[in-house]
């Protein structure tokens, strides 16, 4: 196990369409939800689950609890903030992040999906509920018209990150009595939007990763199909066992026998389905080391998340590697800063991974580094700035001075009033909407539409733009991570990019 490769996983999903059930219900019965600090077996912790759920009203909760761990969060029965926790399967040890699903927490989704490798779009089966989330420009109706396109907002964020090593689990298959056509439907109306976003984020070898996403069917909530039928019935019979040796409640228990009546049934009725569990599909995803290799001979590029003043430590930065090889005792630099756009000198002391300390960080490693400067301080440095390589540094562009040039996909009408009727205004000049690119998100102005007075819904096109505060992007032939932006207005994203040229003094 100790010589397992570690793959950052990011789980979203549209609210309700139960991801955090599956995900909880998915480390119950692997038997790896933890409680470090009492030690209690894992069925023990899902009795607690199981009995304040039940308490509350709130039965068919107590699997998402396991990684909805905030008490608002179960009031609300949404996730809320990003939440961590660390599993193992055969190839791999995985750092599961469990982002937020409602349109009101996606810049706690973004946070959660800018430090991942892979990631599982989670997609409800149940009718209605599917449609809602592909929607767009307001026409969803019912109970989820104010969280609308939340499926297709979370496609466009991943494919924006430059995530494309993905599986996408068709959830609550249950609610349909696992229906296969159903199940074809969502796969190939998933498959379109992917293949769509690829194409205009200009994604290398898209057609590769096109192919390999599995669309694994299951039941989240009955716990069909998460892990193979063999592996889990064995695994819940092991529970059942050491709740019985340990006294356990017996209205869990009965529930857990019955939760094995309801598995097989399942998996039954899933006959017509000869491909991977989800724990399987996730085992044969793409090994992180691919890309690490590629972009380890890149320059160095730290987009930085966090700031911490530490006591008797001192200031701390942490972020994903993007690219480069970060080593303890070495000089970089970083911009922009409080004090200046230009980039300013930093000594890297000493990194961290895991609240260990280790001999060099590489692509994809999520690290916190002990630095020192001169002049200065941890208020000084904002989250969005790029620790960076002293002899090619990455630049933060000067507001209303230097531009940008890039390639856009309009995905949603901005909603506002338009020259035509019936229409809404596109992308246009002087539209500032926030720019979300690596850890920043800055109000970019459009300065020219290229050929067009504007670039409307499902159009694409050149657009200039410069930023209204101090920002880092690159075109995307030099640095992925800091060349593919999305595009925000009101909540809402509005169009995906690629940046294809940077033009210093370009006004001014």
């Amino acid at each position: 196990m100790a010589d397992l490769e570690r793959m950052n996983l990011v789980v979203t999903g549209h609210v309700d369409h139960g991801k955090s059930t599956g995900l909880g219900h998915m480390l119950f019965l692997l038997g790896q939800i933890h409680d470090p600090k009492k030690k209690r077996q894992p069925w023990r912790i899902a009795e607690r689950y199981f009995k304040d759920s039940k308490a509350q009203g709130m039965g068919s909760w107590s699997y998402a609890w396991i990684l909805d761990p905030l008490m608002d969060e179960r009031e609300r029965g949404l996730t809320i903030n990003v939440s961590f926790m660390e599993f193992k399967t055969k190839n791999y040890i995985f750092n599961l992040i469990d982002a937020p699903g409602h349109s009101d927490f996606i810049k706690n989704m973004i946070t959660g999906a800018s430090q991942a490798d892979a990631a599982i779009l989670v997609v409800s089966a149940r009718k209605g509920e599917f449609e809602d989330g592909t929607k767009v420009a307001g026409t969803a109706s019912g109970k989820y018209a104010n969280v609308i396109g939340m499926t297709t907002e979370h496609m466009l964020l991943l494919t924006s990150l430059g995530i494309t090593n993905i599986v996408v689990a068709i959830n609550k298959m249950d609610v349909v009595d696992y229906d296969h056509k159903r199940y074809e439907q969502i796969k190939d109306s998933i498959h379109k939007i992917f293949t769509q976003l690829m194409t205009a984020l200009q994604i290398e070898s898209k057609e590769k990763y096109l192919e390999a996403i599995n669309y694994v069917p299951t039941s989240g909530l009955v716990g069909v199909n998460v892990l193979s039928k063999d592996v889990t019935v064995k695994n819940l019979e092991g529970h059942i066992s050491a709740a019985k040796a340990g006294n356990g409640d017996p209205e869990f228990i009965e529930s857990l026998e019955k939760e094995i009546a309801d598995i097989k049934a399942g998996f039954e009725a899933l006959s017509w389905y000869d491909g991977p569990s989800l724990l399987d599909a996730l085992d044969i995803l793409e090994s992180p080391a691919v890309r690490k290799e590629m972009f380890a001979k890149q320059p160095i590029r730290i987009p930085i998340q966090q700031t911490l003043n530490i006591g008797g430590v001192g200031t701390v930065l942490t972020g994903r590697v993007s690219s480069g090889i970060l080593k303890p005792n070495s000089e970089v630099v970083i911009s922009p800063t409080k004090q200046s756009i230009e980039p300013l000198p930093i000594s890297v002391k000493t990194i961290q991974e895991f609240h260990k300390d280790i001999p060099q960080a590489l692509p994809g490693d999520n690290i916190g580094f002990n630095i020192k400067t001169k002049n200065i301080g941890a208020r000084d440095i904002i989250r969005g700035a790029v620790v960076s390589d002293p002899k090619d540094p990455a630049k933060a562009l000067r507001p209303n001075i230097d531009g940008f040039l890039s390639y856009v996909l309009v995905v949603r009408g901005l909603g506002k009033k338009a020259k035509k009727k019936g229409e809404s205004w596109g992308i246009h000049e002087n539209y500032s909407p926030v720019v979300h690119c690596g850890t920043a998100q800055v109000a970019c102005r459009v300065t020219q539409v290229q050929d067009k007075d504007q670039l409307g819904q499902g159009e694409r096109g050149m657009v200039w733009m410069t930023p209204l505060n101090p920002l880092v992007v690159e075109p995307l032939s030099k640095s992925p991570s800091l060349g593919r932006f999305a595009l925000r207005d009101s909540g809402k994203t509005v169009a995906v990019g690629v940046v294809q040229k940077i033009e210093l003094g370009k006004y001014g």
